[in-house]
């Protein structure tokens, strides 16, 4: 939301404006004045607002002040943002656009750009916010106005971050850090401080996220910053979960149960300010948060076989959520109630109240539905296949996991769909053709150059000094153009040659297939792939190694093995997909579907192995750490396409990826681990050592084995 004020009407003020305004005379002032008093009225009485405006609007047209009309159309914006009319807010806010454009008034211009973009975020339109935050920031930077620069620094940050463009959210909020540092800015170094928390978190670095979020935490108290103070809290308690959770796979850790009490320690604290501020729906988020934590804490004690514990949690869990319930109700907060009732089904499943959750299931995916929230339809669908799975009936079961299927390739589809990837991978053309037309303006004014020339000939003294004249003129003139020629076929090879090494760098980055299909039609569509192989490899202790190691030297030695697995996806006819830190990710039987991408996966994942433990000898021999690699294979359906506005890349998600993701960690140093659906397609080529059911996260317990070769 923009930075509106948030601790409502001033009435005094509200009085001094309308006592002046009665009196006032029908000018320019008077619409200022009108104006004033509906930004004033704008939370606690926008139908009283909406009548100044319109009065003001009026006015503004019979005096002939397009300025006026301008702030009239804009507050008028802001109004219906404040309460939710976003389509309505954005035809205000372009009609204000065009007559500041018409002023020339390119402060407010870059405001109104900023206010749009405010709302296309909240609408989920995240192309359309982020062209008209950047149209914002290039009018800021012209204006040198570095304050209000850092503020679109923070917005693009956190747009990025929603967009799951991780590294250029990072990249963005570090901008933003700087020019609060610069100007002394404190809250916004503590606000930036938290927005690296949120965004490290997503991307796994835990530590660093609380760090961060800590860092937060102590500006905000030392300022008094109370609001902010509780909002660092929640995320704080939130990271505490997100580690109890990834402990809860191990089976009797103490710590588990240590983070579960260390988030809602958080969470209280934050639930202590809220009340203090009267946030009512800040206590709802907390109550609401509570229960998810103990819904966890309680699954912890199932695991461990304490079921006695496991409901105690859980009741207490429903009691939290239940207080959630009741404030949410009573603000009327639809999104809010959604929440809920997705807790309360998902603690009365694992109490096996199957009748209970679906009651409660029916309820949020209702308002998922209704209010077009995907991520609660999907989970929503889980929850009916579920359900109703352990209810008996099976076919309902089975009709529910295919609606849940369809609707997340569709949501793929959807948002891939969304991204402008395509204006990148056509940028080497259209760069090329712009040259060509600077070229050929450029030669058009040689030629008329050449033409003044020819009529200055004319004008001399005829006779053999004319005549030499000419023959020089003449001559000069076919040497200019073959220069002009040579110079202009030059540049055209410089460009053709610019467009084949982008052209190559693209197919470096992306499938073949899906390359020319970008610079063919624009753009790339999401496909699904029944049947593929991933594999996924890191390497042990990584965080250790790299303490030990140079920056440079550590660089130098990831790039040897990560060229070397290059070198042997491309032997093997795989994919690669990316690189992570030091895990690197690539499959097969894709784009180009095949029958023996599992196999080729595997022969490429013991080739790894192989070259590793050469690579380790010699680190061995120099006296230099160990890089022990770890290796996981799946096999199943993928939805893959391109991702990404700036550096797009080519990428796959689904099921399939996560489990293989869990093979890799749930494996062994210098072992190859793969799942049951793999072992079918290999088991007759590799010797296989079955492990049995292993638990992995979130997917529970799983067939495992090592490939022996």
């Amino acid at each position: 939301m923009p930075a509106y004020s948030v601790f409502g009407q001033n009435n005094s003020l509200i009085d001094s404006l309308s006592t002046v305004l009665k009196s006032a005379k029908k000018d320019t002032n008077k619409v200022i004045l009108l104006n004033d008093l509906a930004w004033e009225l704008k939370f606690d009485n926008p139908q009283r607002a909406r009548v100044y405006l319109d009065s003001a609007l009026l006015l503004a047209k019979q005096l002939s002040y397009q300025k006026g009309e301008g702030n009239v159309h804009n507050y008028r914006g802001v109004v219906e943002d404040i309460h939710g009319n976003s389509n309505l807010a954005v035809q205000f806010f372009q009609k204000a656009l065009t007559i500041r454009q018409e002023l020339g008034d390119k402060e407010g211009v870059a405001s109104l750009y900023n206010n749009i973009g405010n709302v296309n975020e909240n609408l989920g339109d995240f192309d359309e916010a982020l062209k008209n935050y950047l149209e914002s920031l290039k009018l800021r930077e012209e204006l040198k106005d570095t304050i209000r620069m850092g503020r679109l620094y923070n917005n693009i940050s956190i747009l990025h971050e929603q967009m799951a463009n991780y590294s250029v959210a990072l990249d963005y909020c570090l901008r933003y850090l700087l020019i609060c540092e610069a100007t002394g800015n404190q809250t916004g170094m503590a606000n930036a401080y938290n927005l690296q928390g949120n965004i490290k978190t997503e991307l796994d670095r835990y530590e660093e996220a609380e760090n961060s979020y800590k860092t937060a935490l102590e500006i905000h108290k030392n300022l008094g910053n109370k609001w902010e103070e509780a909002t660092v809290l929640t995320n704080l308690g939130n990271l505490e979960d997100t580690f109890g959770e990834q402990r809860m796979e191990k089976k009797n850790d103490s710590q588990t149960v240590a983070f579960f009490e260390k988030a809602v320690r958080y969470f209280n604290q934050a639930l202590t300010i809220r009340r203090n501020l009267e946030d009512r729906n800040g206590e709802a988020e907390l109550f609401n948060n509570i229960g998810y934590v103990l819904k966890n804490k309680g699954t912890y004690w199932e695991k461990i076989g304490q079921p006695k514990e496991a409901e105690k949690q859980w009741d207490e869990a429903l009691r939290n959520l239940e207080k959630a319930l009741k404030i949410r109700l009573e603000l009327e907060n639809t999104a809010g109630l959604m929440e809920v009732y997705n807790g309360i089904a998902d603690v009365n499943r694992r109490q096996k109240k199957y009748e209970t959750a679906l009651e409660y299931t029916q309820l949020y995916y209702g308002i998922a539905k209704e209010i077009g929230a995907p991520k609660y339809q999907q989970s929503g669908l889980k929850d009916f296949a579920r359900i109703y799975y352990k209810i008996g009936q099976h076919q309902k079961a089975y009709e529910f996991r295919k609606e849940y299927d369809e609707l997340r390739y569709q949501i793929y589809s959807e948002e891939q769909s969304r991204t402008n990837a395509r204006r990148e991978a056509l940028y080497s053309d259209g760069k090329r053709q712009l040259e060509i037309e600077k070229q050929r303006r450029a030669l058009v004014e040689q030629e008329a150059k050449l033409e003044r020339a020819t009529l200055y000939r004319n004008s001399l003294v005829a006779g053999t000094i004319g005549l030499i004249l000419l023959l020089i003129l003449l001559f000069n003139r076919n040497r200019i153009k073959t220069k002009s020629n040579e110079k202009l076929e030059k540049k055209n090879q410089e460009i053709d040659a610019q467009k084949e090494r982008a052209e190559t760098l693209l197919l470096n980055i992306l499938p073949k297939e899906t390359a020319r299909e970008l610079q063919e039609f624009g753009k790339a569509k999401a496909v699904r792939y029944e049947s593929v192989t991933v594999l996924f490899t890191d390497f042990k202790s990584f965080t250790q190694i790299a303490e030990k190691l140079s920056p440079e030297a550590l660089v130098d030695e990831l790039d040897e093995c990560f060229r070397a697995f290059d070198a042997i996806v491309e032997r093997h006819n795989l994919e690669k997909i990316k690189t992570i830190g030091d895990a690197y990710m690539c499959a097969g039987g894709l784009p180009t579907k095949n029958e023996t991408h599992a196999l080729d996966v595997v022969a490429a994942a013991i080739e790894m192995r192989n070259f590793m433990r050469t690579f380790n000898q010699r680190q061995a021999e120099n006296g230099e750490p160990a890089f022990e690699i770890r290796a996981g294979i799946h096999s199943g359906a993928v939805v893959a396409g391109v991702v990404g506005s700036k550096k797009f890349a080519y990428d796959i998600w689904g099921d399939t990826v996560n489990l293989a993701s869990r093979m890799e960690s749930s494996g062994e140093d210098g072992r190859i681990n793969i799942s049951d659906a793999t072992y079918k397609y290999v088991k007759d080529v590799y010797k296989c050592q079955y492990r049995g059911g292993i638990v992995a996260k979130n997917k529970g317990s799983v067939d495992m084995y090592f490939v022996e070769k």
